[in-house]
């Protein structure tokens, strides 16, 4: 009946079959065989005919009960115990190596990728071995790969991260170069930034000495500045690793950094070098990758970037003329007219005056206010004294609380009465309030050309020299 069903559909292999029905043959078939043998014997006498050695063995038992009865049960016996004995032994055959495809199955369960295989045999129980033998080969490889994936799925992560934190970095670097802050703050963030990249690294940036710019001239991350005794001016980059070895002007640096492995660009404002922006490490063999030359490279526009910033910044204040919290001239160009109107006074032999004011207690007014308090007290001021002078005459801011007005064409009795009337009115503007620590003050002095000087700076120390004095011992006052 089985054999006529396709082998794919068949409950069990052939081989198993064939040794599960021999052993049922064995264990219950031909007992019963035997026990419906010797009954039919008895019951059916013509059957002795046909094994004529057992009807005698029969009619001679009828002489002698006994021993027909003891060989009869020795036959059974020994019948029972070889079909028993070689069905337990079948069957152990099937059993044993069920059972141990099943401890080998669930140890590769537990785990698919160690060695061993559930083992080979010649029956169907051997193909189900050899299938699943393959099946646990296909599992172990496609393990590995996933092993294999995982890995360059972490080490893509980390390159994900390490780049996203690279990319903060800059955008921070950008957003502080945006805000105009100090230019030692903006480098200090590249150089700490740009060593932090990798693990075990250091960086410094090197720069030459420029007018106007005033920057500290060495800055390094996890290394000791006093080593970069050098004066560094790579016109392009400079590797130095296991394959690129040091060039003989690289050597003393180098050596003077313990030999690391370094890569080195120029920081270039304007087609002129300001600086060397460096990265490096000790590690042994270590080669550098066109990604990390590149990062350097953006790194150094960045500083290249801060420090145009800065010059520019500092162009733009020189030519600027007003104070930016006041809206006043600021003190360049108040030493500049002042100069000007000097030299027409002197050409035309006319007067030209100047009047100094400083904020009574401005300092402890600053502390206790704060500083959101203090320029809005500065602007009041400035305001005060803008509305009182002429049209041609010029107010300019000289330091945090001081104030100047140039007076053309005035003498220093003019000067005087202009003084009190700025004077008066500053103190008129703040006696409203009902704190009387915020009812500020004003003091003042006054110095013409030339009884007190012939340039600017004469008349401007002289009044700053008195106007301090007034603002020690005498407060809301003008000296002359």
């Amino acid at each position: 009946m089985l054999k006529d069903v396709p082998s794919r559909f068949q409950l069990l292999p052939q081989g198993v079959q064939a040794k599960l029905t021999l052993a049922f043959v064995l264990m219950s078939c031909v007992p019963i065989a035997m026990l419906l043998w010797i009954a039919a014997w008895y019951a059916f006498p013509y059957t002795r005919e046909l094994f004529p050695t057992l009807g005698r063995f029969i009619v001679d038992a009828q002489v002698d009960p006994t021993a027909a009865t003891w060989w009869l049960w020795a036959v059974i016996a020994l019948t029972i115990l070889v079909a028993t004995l070689g069905g337990v032994y079948l069957t152990m055959k099937i059993i044993e190596p069920v059972t141990r495809m099943s401890r080998e199955a669930k140890r590769l369960a537990e785990d698919p990728t160690s060695e061993g295989e559930l083992g080979q045999q010649e029956d169907e129980l051997g193909d189900l071995a050899n299938a699943l033998n393959s099946l646990t080969g296909r599992i172990r490889e496609d393990m590995v790969e996933l092993k294999g994936a995982e890995t360059r799925t972490k080490q893509i992560n980390l390159e994900i991260q390490k780049r996203m934190v690279i990319l903060s970095s800059l955008l921070q670097i950008g957003e502080l170069i945006g805000s105009a802050k100090d230019l030692d703050t903006v480098l200090d963030l590249i150089v700490d930034r740009l060593g932090g990249v990798e693990d075990h690294a250091f960086s410094f940036l090197c720069l030459q000495p420029h007018d106007g710019l005033q920057v500290t001239p060495r800055r390094a991350y996890q290394l000791d500045v006093k080593r970069l005794t050098q004066s560094l001016a790579a016109t392009s980059s400079v590797i130095i690793d296991a394959e690129h070895p040091p060039i003989d002007t690289d050597r003393p640096m180098w050596e003077a950094l313990g030999r690391p492995n370094m890569l080195m660009q120029p920081v270039i404002v304007r087609q002129r070098i300001m600086g060397l922006l460096a990265v490096g490490n000790h590690e042994p063999q270590y080669v550098f990758s066109p990604e990390m030359v590149d990062l350097v490279s953006v790194f150094a526009k960045q500083a290249a970037i801060a420090l145009e910033n800065e010059l520019l910044l500092r162009k733009n204040k020189a030519l600027a003329v007003r104070d930016e919290l006041t809206g006043l001239y600021n003190e360049n160009f108040i030493r500049q007219r002042l100069d000007e109107e000097i030299k027409r006074a002197i050409a035309y032999q006319r007067p030209c005056a100047i009047a100094v004011f400083t904020i009574d207690g401005f300092t402890p007014y600053r502390e206790q206010r704060g500083a959101a308090e203090a320029d809005r007290a500065l602007k009041k001021v400035a305001r005060v004294i803008q509305d009182t002078v002429t049209e041609i005459d010029r107010v300019g801011r000289l330091n945090s609380q001081e104030f100047v007005v140039v007076l053309p064409e005035r003498s220093k009795r003019q000067a005087i009465e202009v003084a009190e009337e700025i004077r008066r009115r500053v103190e008129f503007a703040f006696a409203s309030s009902v704190d009387p620590e915020e009812r500020l003050t004003v003091s003042g002095s006054v110095a013409e050309n030339p009884l007190d000087g012939v340039t600017a700076e004469d008349l401007l120390m002289k009044s700053q020299s008195m106007v301090t004095d007034a603002a020690a011992h005498s407060h809301n006052a003008v000296l002359v």
